[in-house]
């Protein structure tokens, strides 16, 4: 059966918009909250265990504060979704919130909140060890150790104790990678407002220039292949809990060496072998998850907008933009039991576009399962993702009794069984016929089991088995949640 056309049909656009509404409302969660003449009134809110994290930090994340009342259904609902929102900021381990009934002078109940924290361990200069494969299980196919990039990257988390990340990369090896990048996510007394940059250069020896057989290929010049500079700088308004925004303004200078283009002559620009332009992006972010770096309940959605080329002399014939979102959903359908969905869809503006700025599936976390090996070019796609889970082995804590401090001595960690069942399409690809590339235009599918641990420093540990439409399959593994 032939399912291949060049444009998505009107009735297929319709259908999956019904489908998203209809996912959406079986989904999404209307917190309930409860009617009662009784109210609780918060008395005193103590911190204890923030060595490090200013205390407007932790402040700014609860949904409570002195003095405010609410039903009482309301306020346990506001306490735990309080300790989610520290969880999810990254700086603690492992969060407690205590409440303690009081009567006050009034006759009202008054609760006294106590909230102890165990902070992680925030600076990790981190040895890099990282193979130049798009990902691991490309990169299991030829075990090739020449094809490692080594060096050193230096992470310091809550850096001044005010959330800020500082992160400078020195790295050798097949590619060399310069680079520093420092994010403050408040500069405002109402914390709103955060600031950051980052600015790099990379040489590129060994790099992806042509995808043939739906895989890419893969060449190395000891001179090395590209090289890129960059720097950019960015402001994000968080107006809320859930809701971020982002804007990013910067400059990319890129490279190619002759063999590159003699390689690729479509890779970059026709007789253009140093393109350089500025970009501007924008993110949107709504944030409804439990635990972010594992979802069981809640949704995220979010739009990007990016454009390159701003109408500057020189980056002349830079001129695309294109636009993505992701949404996701979660529930727990019973007990153990949990569901996942996500829509990922990306649209790009019409014109041609060089091959080291065009990327459809394969790259990141924009895949289907099953095709991990494959790299699938174009400038539309829409991909469509659900699973389902059990908890062989929910939530469990754990001292480990040669380690003193908590900050690793004390361990939480699940094990979860998952069934998963993804489709794809790539829409307008470039290459096609001449590199006998045949995924593109056609509808993706795949589907398999698999096994995730989940731990704690947001660690997670996919293996998963995976077969797709053609009958190919193979065991993968990731080290993110896979919705």
């Amino acid at each position: 059966m032939d399912l291949r056309f060049k444009t998505p049909p009107a009735k297929a656009l319709r259908c999956l918009l019904l489908f998203h509404m209809v996912v959406f409302r079986l989904f999404s969660v209307s917190a309930q909250i409860e009617s009662s003449n009784n109210t609780v009134t918060v008395g005193t809110v103590e911190l204890s265990g923030n060595k490090k994290t200013r205390e407007s930090i932790v402040f700014r994340e609860l949904l409570i504060a002195t003095g405010d009342k609410f039903a009482p259904g309301e306020f346990s609902r506001l306490v735990n979704q309080s300790r989610l929102n520290l969880l999810n900021t990254s700086l603690f381990n492992f969060v407690t919130i205590d409440t303690v009934l009081n009567a006050g002078s009034d006759g009202q109940a008054v609760m006294n909140i106590k909230i102890s924290l165990i902070e992680r361990w925030y600076l990790w200069p981190v040895p890099i060890l990282q193979i130049t494969d798009r990902n691991l299980n490309t990169w299991l196919q030829t075990s090739d150790f020449t094809r490692i990039n080594y060096g050193i990257d230096l992470k310091w988390n809550n850096f001044t104790g005010r959330m800020d990340e500082l992160d400078a990369i020195i790295q050798f090896g097949k590619n060399h990678n310069l680079s520093l990048a420092y994010q403050d996510p408040y500069i405002d007394k109402k914390k709103h407002v955060g600031i950051g940059f980052d600015a790099g250069y990379k040489n590129n020896r060994e790099t992806g220039y042509l995808t043939q057989d739906d895989i890419l290929l893969f060449a190395f010049v000891p001179d090395g292949l590209s090289t890129e500079k960059y720097f950019s700088v960015n402001s994000t308004y968080r107006n809320n809990i859930f809701t971020t925004h982002q804007v990013v303004a910067g400059f990319r200078a890129f490279s190619f060496s002759d063999s590159l283009m003699t390689l690729n002559p479509d890779y970059s620009y026709k007789n253009e072998d140093k393109p350089s332009f500025f970009y501007l992006y924008y993110k949107l972010k709504i944030d409804h998850r439990d635990i972010k770096y594992y979802p069981l309940k809640g949704w995220y959605a979010d739009l990007e907008l990016n454009k390159s080329g701003l109408g500057f002399g020189f980056e002349k014939p830079v001129d695309i933009a294109w636009a993505k979102t992701t949404t996701r959903f979660y529930a727990q359908l019973a007990k153990r039991w949990y569901a996942g969905i996500s829509f990922i869809g990306k649209v790009s503006s019409g014109g041609w576009q060089p091959y080291f700025q065009i990327q459809g599936l394969g790259y990141g976390r924009d895949y289907v399962r099953g095709y991990q090996y494959n790299v699938i070019d174009g400038k539309h796609y829409g991909i469509i993702r659900s699973n389902i889970k059990f908890a062989i082995v929910p939530e469990q804590t754990q001292h480990i009794g040669f380690i003193p401090t908590p900050k690793f001595g004390l361990i939480h960690y699940a094990f979860y069984l998952t069934a998963f069942a993804d489709a794809g399409y790539v829409w307008q690809p470039q290459w096609i016929g001449q590199f006998n590339n045949m995924l593109p235009r056609t509808l993706l599918a795949g589907a398999g089991l698999g096994v995730d641990l989940v731990t704690y420093y947001d660690k997670v540990i996919r293996i998963e088995y995976a077969i797709n439409k053609s009958g190919k399959s193979g065991i993968f593994i990731h080290f993110i949640a896979g919705i």
